[in-house]
């Protein structure tokens, strides 16, 4: 009885939630279509309209632009300016052939071509050939169009020209020293039939149709011959005039949707129209679609839902008493039923997953101790690596002077020397973890300079300006001698001179601490200054001990590096030079203070 509930309800829950993403899908899927289709179509009107309007206005704007050269051509302001009564042959001829032929070859859509000055100057020229010209009706339509008020300087379109089935193009040319006075009427008769072609090729749909009105409601095309150059209803053209660039319905043409969208170059009024049968039939057989496969599916989707329930119902009411000893986070293993079926197949690949995670676990806790490991074993190797690789030319060097004196003479000087050598032997071999102080380091750096006299010749002193309170400051050891090492090997390279200085100095903020060792040497050109920076930078891409002598001294990288490695990489060595002025090599390592539980490392 009791599972018989259970799967009752997990069959209820299956079909209702079926039944309200069906529902939902359907009639949101449906709604969506059915609007995305209407404003496809509203859009597919407005698109169509405005690409006939556009390359309506773009076919009569070229004829506009084919009047410049008459306008400026200086035959036909000598014509229009000469007196009333003289000779106008020579004129008429000259502007035929220099004006109006070219415009009538590259424009062949253009009938006739006229300028009429109120001089009582007139020139034409045809396309075509004219049997009978009406003379006596071209100078009536003349007079019609010097009496237009709405005629100025800019071309007007007549949408009834002169010659039949011609539209005018027609406009006044003004005296070039006044734009108000008028000289006369230049006008191009252009067949309507050029423009018939390009609004034939316009398809909208099985039934759709388009048509094109003036202002005046008269209709310039259309696709039956018959409705050409009738009018407009008076509801109608209200209609149209006042529905501008939206979707609305005509009177007299029932289950049609149209558009009108008006010209402001030519002052015409297109108007799209579609039908709505034709517009809402794919609407149509989407909802039909929609109820037919939302049916089959909810018939399909309950028997699965069925089988379904059925097939997750038995498995969670044995595996009930395995999974609440998983709830507490323990891996346990769920005992086998013996029935040997399906049950005890699921139980088994719970039981084995179960195994198989907690040995995972258990892997990836040892791999991760062994890294950390590896990790600080390794970092320990590149550490002692990067402080054992010390320039051995320098120990060289000073046991030559060792065997010369011993050779030479029995003096203090090889005592000093030996001793001097030997304390920094001990110090810089060291490997074991001890705390090193700034006191420890300037003492290593004055055994370095007991040294170094013998072998410049000469005593030299460097000027320590390092307040009391910072001696006991930690830092990285062998850092600051091989720094002073390196203002004798490069920045004092061409011999020591009695302007010759080195000056250490310490400092501290809140956060950093920082020593210096400065030099009134050499200094360094601008590129190898910025060549420097860029290896401090990149250094600890390059493995430990890889950096080459032969481009600078090992040294600084040494140095810097370790630094890095035993409080961060946010600190090391900063380079500012000046050729010819000197070098100052900045250490910036973490105040006393300031050092965190991550950087607080024990300095070597």
């Amino acid at each position: 009885m009791m599972k018989r509930s259970l799967g009752r309800k997990v069959y209820v829950y299956f079909v209702i939630i079926i039944v309200l993403t069906l529902m939902t899908v359907g009639i949101t899927g449906y709604w969506r279509s059915a609007m995305e289709l209407e404003d496809q179509y509203g859009g597919l009107l407005t698109q169509i309209v405005d690409n006939v309007v556009h390359e309506t206005d773009l076919y009569l704007k070229n004829y506009e632009r084919a009047t410049v050269s008459i306008l400026t051509s200086p035959i036909v302001k000598e014509a229009l300016d000469l007196p009333r009564g003289v000779s106008y042959y020579t004129s008429e001829t000259a502007i035929k052939t220099s004006v109006f032929q070219p415009v009538l070859i590259n424009n062949p859509e253009i009938s006739m071509a006229y300028i009429v000055g109120y001089n009582g100057f007139t020139a034409t020229d045809f396309n075509v050939h004219i049997v009978t010209f009406n003379y006596k009706g071209f100078e009536e339509y003349i007079e019609q169009l010097r009496d237009d008020d709405q005629l100025d300087g800019k071309l007007k379109i007549q949408d009834s020209g002169f010659l039949d089935g011609h539209l005018t193009l027609v406009r006044k040319l003004a005296d070039r020293t006044s734009a108000k006075e008028f000289k006369g009427i230049m006008g191009f008769e252009l067949r309507i039939g050029e423009l018939n072609t390009l609004w034939k090729g316009i398809k909208l749909g099985n039934s759709g149709y388009f048509f094109i009105v003036n202002d005046r409601g008269k209709i310039l095309y259309h696709p039956d011959p018959q409705q050409i150059g009738k009018q407009l209803d008076g509801e109608q053209y209200l209609t149209v005039q006042a529905n501008k660039n939206r979707i609305f319905e005509l009177s007299g043409e029932p289950g049609r949707m149209f558009f009108a969208r008006k010209s402001d170059y030519s002052g015409w009024t297109l108007v799209a129209s579609m039908s709505l049968s034709e517009q809402r039939k794919p609407i149509s057989d989407l909802r039909q679609t929609t109820i037919v496969v939302g049916v089959l599916t909810l018939l399909l989707a309950s028997f699965l839902a069925y089988r379904f329930g059925q097939s997750i119902i038995r498995p969670v009411r044995l595996l009930e008493s395995g999974m609440r000893q998983t709830e507490k986070g323990q891996w346990t293993r769920v005992p086998l039923t013996g029935s040997r079926d399906e049950m005890d197949q699921l139980i088994s690949s719970y039981n084995t997953m179960v195994a198989r995670l907690e040995e995972l676990v258990e892997r990836v806790y040892e791999t991760e101790l062994h890294n950390q490991e590896n990790l600080l074993k390794r970092h320990l190797a590149e550490f002692q690596s990067l402080q054992l690789q010390i320039n051995p030319h320098f120990l060289y060097n000073t046991l030559e002077i060792i065997i010369c004196y011993a050779v030479i003479q029995k003096s203090g000087e090889i005592k000093e020397i030996v001793r001097s050598l030997s304390y920094m032997l001990r110090y810089s071999i060291r490997t074991d973890l001890e705390e090193i102080t700034v006191a420890n380091e300037l003492k290593h750096v004055l055994y370095f300079m007991d040294i170094m006299k013998y072998r410049i010749q000469r005593d030299f002193e460097i000027d320590v300006q390092v307040p009391p309170n910072l001696l006991l400051n930690s830092m990285v050891r062998l850092t600051l001698q091989p720094l002073v090492e390196n203002v004798f090997k490069h920045a004092f390279r061409l011999g020591i001179k009695d302007s010759h200085a080195i000056v250490m100095e310490a400092w501290q903020d809140d956060t950093d601490f920082y020593l210096s060792v400065r030099d009134n040497g050499c200094g360094m050109e601008p590129e190898t200054l910025s060549k420097w920076n860029e290896r401090l930078q990149r250094s600890r891409e390059e493995k430990p001990g890889t950096q080459p002598a032969s481009e600078g001294s090992i040294g600084l990288l040494n140095v810097h590096s370790r630094i890095q490695m035993v409080f961060g990489e946010q600190y090391g060595l900063s380079l500012q030079s000046t050729a010819g002025l000197g070098t100052t090599v900045t250490i910036r390592m973490p105040a006393p203070g300031a050092m965190t539980d991550s950087s607080a490392k024990k300095v070597i």
